[in-house]
């Protein structure tokens, strides 16, 4: 591992100065910052940023993202689609093996996905085979109403062919496999540990470029390049090192110091003066991380659209993101716009509003809900303690005491206290986010199918018809405006406020290569070099 030496007060400086006179530099291992811990190394059940890194390079599916975010063969070398499009079929690659040299087979891949929706397996991505793709079987298997996995429409004809079967046409579905990567099994391993095989280094048996090593908690995982893997001899560096950083200054103090090549994210309050010392080096781009507040329809007055659409109405979304975030975020009306370039979104009437405008109907709305200074609005803003959605939700909270006269606290806690909140129901306005598996709108979208997520208190059968009226639709221009259309479906009744749009913010050491933007995030090791 390269390192350099700065003092507090000269780091920045120092930092620049050396990236700029320093000679290229030869390393064998490629350190990766992941902030906060991940939730767990099973592939099958983990379920955010760090831990779809790390799977990324030890798992790999039939499909991949290359480093600029377009779909490539993976596990799989060809397919092909039916007419109907209704059943995808996928051709393995010859002689493919696993970490340990076993062979690979399609049943594999199978098993994988059985093992995903297994109830017993407590996986959240179960949702991915039966509300954002609908897979024959898989709701009722995943609910346990029916035991049989040879009822759902996934199976291997053969050692080298995966055949899914779907109820309805799922256009994007190599993307969303692309994303969230259908891993296999490897049913030996499996047997013989359980899923505590998949947290001993010694015992895990996976398929992609890198195999887990070692794995230490709150501080590390290790990599090392998989020599069973199908194209190994492209695969350039010899290992790579998760880092858990938590918090953002101390993940900067230890790029500076040399022992991270890349930053999960960049501190703001640090944000301009980065760019200005280490130009080369400072790293943003577009992504498909979504913003929004979440109202709990459950509890009075939050059960009243007026007053929702009230507070949505009283946000001043430039000087939000602008003035008081400083994080360069985009502001934003819709919740699946703004992604992929073809999807306008539907009509927003709040968009096309002066700010005056928005918060004199806010206003106007609050009156009509019996809120104003004689009785004012009292809620609470559930966030978790990252500078940047305290200082976002401390912004709201201003404006709309300011616009409203609404009496709003703060309730910043740990990631974890803050996830468990949003299960109890127990709060008024939740800070939330969505990371997009892909840029359609689909990956947002099919988040409000009522079978998709618990905690909104939101089903709308015509939503659902609209949603299943578009993925019907083969061409992408028509597909789009019916989903439009599905979109305007849940904004209209306010259930969130869609606030911005993140983006990536990175910093990236000059000798890392081929780390490109990729509105999807997935920045896979084996496509990476270090010179």
């Amino acid at each position: 591992m390269h390192k350099f030496m700065s003092t507090a007060l000269g780091g920045l400086v120092l930092a620049a100065a050396l990236s700029l006179t320093m000679p290229a530099w030869a390393d064998d291992t490629l350190d990766r910052g992941v902030g906060s811990e991940w939730s767990s190394l099973d592939p099958h059940v983990n379920f955010d940023a760090a831990a779809g890194w790390i799977q990324s390079d030890a798992y790999e599916g039939l499909v991949n993202y290359d480093s600029k975010g377009q779909i490539i063969p993976g596990a799989a070398e060809s397919w092909e689609t039916s007419p109907d499009g209704l059943t995808y079929t996928f051709h393995l690659r010859e002689g493919l093996k696993w970490s340990n040299g076993d062979p690979l087979v399609a049943q594999d891949f199978v098993n994988g996905i059985i093992r995903t929706l297994n109830p017993e397996t407590a996986s959240e991505k179960g949702y991915y085979f039966y509300s954002t793709t609908q897979v024959k079987g898989a709701e009722a298997f995943g609910t346990g109403e029916s035991k049989d996995p040879a009822s759902v429409g996934v199976s291997a004809p053969d050692d080298k062919t995966v055949v899914v079967q779907l109820v309805t046409p799922a256009p994007f579905l190599l993307d969303l496999m692309g994303s969230f990567q259908v891993t296999p099994l490897h049913g030996p391993s499996f047997a013989a540990n359980g899923p505590g095989v998949f947290l001993d280094p010694a015992k895990v048996v996976s398929n992609g470029a890198y195999v887990i090593k070692e794995v230490v908690p709150q501080s590390h995982v290790l990599l090392e390049r998989n020599p069973n893997y199908w194209d190994a001899a492209n695969v350039t560096i010899p290992f790579v090192k998760y880092h858990v950083t938590e918090d953002v200054s101390t993940e900067l103090k230890r790029y500076q110091a040399g022992e991270i090549d890349v930053t999960y994210d960049i501190p703001l309050n640090q944000l301009e003066q980065l760019k200005t010392d280490l130009p080369g080096e400072v790293l943003t781009f577009a992504s498909t991380y979504l913003i929004y507040y979440s109202f709990n329809l459950s509890k009075p007055p939050l059960d009243n659209p007026d007053v929702r659409r009230a507070l949505s109405l009283a946000l001043d979304r430039e000087v939000l993101e602008g003035k008081i975030v400083k994080g360069e975020a985009v502001p934003s009306f819709s919740y699946a716009g703004g992604f992929d370039p073809a999807y306008a979104g539907p009509s927003i009437a709040e968009a096309t509003m002066s700010q005056a405008e928005r918060e004199a109907l806010a206003q106007e709305l609050m009156a009509k809900a019996g809120y104003g200074p004689d009785n004012p609005l009292k809620l609470s803003i559930a966030t978790t303690v990252a500078e940047i959605n305290t200082r976002r939700a401390q912004g709201a909270a201003l404006m709309w005491k300011k616009v409203l006269g609404a009496d709003v606290v703060v309730n910043a806690q740990e990631r974890k206290a803050w996830l468990d909140l949003f299960y109890t129901d127990d709060w008024d306005i939740f800070a939330d986010n969505l990371v997009g598996d892909f840029a359609g709108p689909e990956t947002f979208l099919s988040y409000m199918r009522p079978s998709a997520e618990a905690g909104y208190d939101w089903v709308k059968p015509e939503y659902d018809a609209a949603m299943d009226e578009a993925a019907a639709i083969p061409d992408k221009v028509a597909r789009y405006e019916a989903l439009a259309k599905a979109e305007k479906i849940l904004l209209d009744d306010y259930i969130f406020a869609p606030m911005a749009i993140e983006p990536y913010r990175h910093l990236v050491k000059p000798n890392v290569k081929g780390f490109d933007p990729s509105v999807a995030g997935y920045h896979n090791s084996q496509f990476i070099t270090l010179e």
